[in-house]
């Protein structure tokens, strides 16, 4: 049986897990709480941009371009196919990464000429262990826009 000294060292030892806990749910709540509210902040352009584009294609139904353009005269095995993945470079996003490799995995087992290009290590990492040809990969993508835009802010 466990003398007096064990079993206080033991209720220290849960009440510090239990700190340490507590301070890690704090973060994670105040992180979802920005993480919301930069939606919330995104939300009106993006439902203003869809907007826009559904009232432009419902006035013009005779537009033609190359993006509306479903290419039915080109047999599905040489239709050209650009994909673009957009992973994690680390971090706690692993169903994220799950389901977007996923995605893309489908994508790829259509007929046709693909071309990939990955953005994020995970998904680099991913198609290259796979052996899946990437045209174009893009790393520290945010590093280089924040760099960029820190850059802007002097000018």
């Amino acid at each position: 049986m466990a003398n007096i000294r064990e079993i206080q060292s033991r209720i220290n030892s849960v009440k510090d897990t239990m700190k340490i806990t507590n301070a890690m749910y704090m973060i994670s709540s105040s992180k979802l709480t920005q993480a919301r509210k930069k939606l919330a902040d995104t939300e009106p352009y993006f439902y203003a941009l869809q907007g826009e584009i559904s009232r432009i294609l419902r006035h013009l139904p005779e537009l033609h371009h190359s993006y509306f353009n479903k290419r039915e005269n080109i047999p599905a095995e040489e239709r050209k196919i650009g994909s673009i993945v957009i992973t994690a470079d680390k971090g706690l996003a692993g169903a994220y990464n799950h389901n977007i490799v996923k995605l893309e995995e489908e994508i790829l087992s259509k007929p046709g000429q693909h071309k990939l290009f990955v953005v994020g290590e995970l998904g680099r990492h991913y198609f290259a262990k796979k052996d899946v040809d990437i045209d174009t990969n893009f790393q520290r993508l945010f590093w280089i826009s924040l760099t960029i835009m820190n850059w802007m802010r002097f000018m």
